[in-house]
């Protein structure tokens, strides 16, 4: 026999060993167990019988008390040493008992009375080395009903006789004698087959790690070279993240733009006081067709990036542009209580910029400045070209005071003259009709005030 054999031979045994010392006292137990639930089932069938026959299980009737005698009598003539019937209260009616119950009576553990609605029974080892089976049985009118009210109660003792207890032991001995020689002959037949499927395993194993050794060789080549690989699609997926959300920030606001890329969705919220601005050129038709498309396009782009540039150094956020019309607004998507002040800031230095511009170049732009302040509803719309937009009648208050004004001018509301009176000083102009509005309150900013 070789070491792995030998080896292989005292696992096997001490693992037989093992199961069987497991085995015998459970196989002991189990058998014990059942001869005790087979005494208790013939005994508890017996006096269920015995009971119908002398009309004691109905306890509430006339005559209950002469019926549960005579059944407690009876019963304990053979079926039990010890034979109590209850009402449905748990007051004892009856009580029969044998010269054996008489000997072990005292030596009971005391119960309460009883109120339970199953079946039991319990195992007792009680003076002078008697075994006791102590049955609790409810009581009900119908055989078949094991739910219905429970009409009294019989409790019974049995003193299990030597020469029973000596046969219960000596079966279950035998049964775990059986079942811990069943462990060890599992064992011996369990030999040869390890040892066989042991050397098969052995074999294939070395097979197998000549073919793994080969194989791990290959997968870390292909590892390295898919580490390139991935360190390299990383960095280009960094990349174009990093481009995809600048992109993203110049398209919408900031807050609005990390809310788009963590949820998918923005929600549309209403801003109590905001400031929008709307610049118009004047005469915009009759001065771009004097030059041609693509001089209009970089004339337009250069202004309104100095207009983008203006917006931001004055905490304002541009909306869009439309046509010749710039449209911004301060306030949102995060307020600001100044938000009046810096609508107005960024419009003189708009009206400044053209102003300085127009001073070299050929071609005289006109610019008009409206500014209104107010409640608007903002959010995202479009599913594929994301714009955010922002609505509201002060939107539209805002445009006509922008139609309204006059060239180099900005053009307030009352609202917005009154948020501002303690940094500008403003002109008041009157009532001036705004088409679909009336006639509204309007004030020219004229300057920064003096402190």
């Amino acid at each position: 026999m070789n070491p792995f054999q030998r080896r292989t031979a005292l696992r096997i045994a001490a693992t037989s060993i093992l199961m069987a010392a497991i085995a015998s006292p459970v196989a002991w137990f189990v058998a014990r167990e059942n001869a005790e639930e087979s005494i208790v089932s013939l005994a508890m069938e017996e006096s269920d019988g015995l009971l119908r026959h002398f009309n004691a299980i109905n306890l509430n009737v006339t005559n209950s008390l002469d019926h549960a005698t005579a059944a407690a009598k009876a019963i304990s003539g053979g079926l039990f040493d010890i034979a109590e019937i209850y009402d449905s209260n748990g007051l004892k009616l009856a009580e029969g008992m044998t010269p054996e119950g008489e000997a072990i009576e005292s030596s009971l553990p005391h119960h309460p009375a009883p109120s339970y609605i199953k079946s039991s029974y319990e195992s007792l080892n009680v003076s002078g080395a008697h075994w006791v089976l102590r049955v609790f049985v409810p009581l009900r009118v119908s055989e078949t009903d094991k739910t219905g009210p429970v009409s009294g109660y019989f409790e019974g003792v049995r003193v299990v006789p030597a020469w029973q207890r000596e046969q219960i032991y000596f079966s279950s001995l035998m049964v775990a004698m059986m079942a811990g020689l069943a462990s060890l002959l599992c064992g011996a037949v369990l030999y040869p087959v390890v040892v066989r499927l042991s050397a098969d395993n052995e074999r294939t194993a070395r097979e197998l790690l000549d073919s793994q050794s080969a194989l791990i060789d290959a997968l870390q080549r292909s590892e390295h070279e898919l580490e390139g690989k991935i360190s390299q699609r990383t960095a280009e997926l960094q990349h174009e993240q990093t481009r995809t959300k600048e992109l993203l920030h110049n398209i919408l606001p900031m807050e609005v733009a990390d809310e788009l890329s963590a949820t998918g969705s923005v929600r549309s919220v209403r801003h109590e006081s905001v400031t929008i601005l709307f610049t118009d050129f004047s005469e915009f038709t009759q001065t771009v067709s004097a030059m041609p498309a693509d001089r209009m396009v970089a004339e337009l782009n250069e202004i309104f990036e100095a207009f983008d540039n203006i917006t931001d150094a004055c905490g304002v956020e541009k909306i869009k542009t439309i046509g010749d019309a710039y449209m911004a607004a301060a306030g949102l998507p995060k307020a600001c209580p100044d938000h009046a002040h810096r609508c107005v800031r960024a419009g003189l230095r708009m009206i400044d910029y053209l102003e300085d511009r127009n001073r070299t170049t050929a071609f005289k732009w006109s610019l008009r400045v409206g500014i209104h302040s107010g409640p608007v509803v903002a959010g995202v719309v479009g599913k594929r070209k994301y714009a955010f937009d922002i609505w509201g009648d002060t939107v539209n208050i805002a445009s006509r005071m922008e139609s309204a004004g006059e060239i180099g001018r900005v053009n307030i509301s009352a609202y917005t003259s009154d948020l501002i009176r303690q940094e500008f000083d403003c002109e008041y102009r009157g009532k001036v009709d705004a088409k679909g509005k009336g006639n509204l309150d309007m004030y020219f900013v004229t300057g920064k005030r003096e402190i």
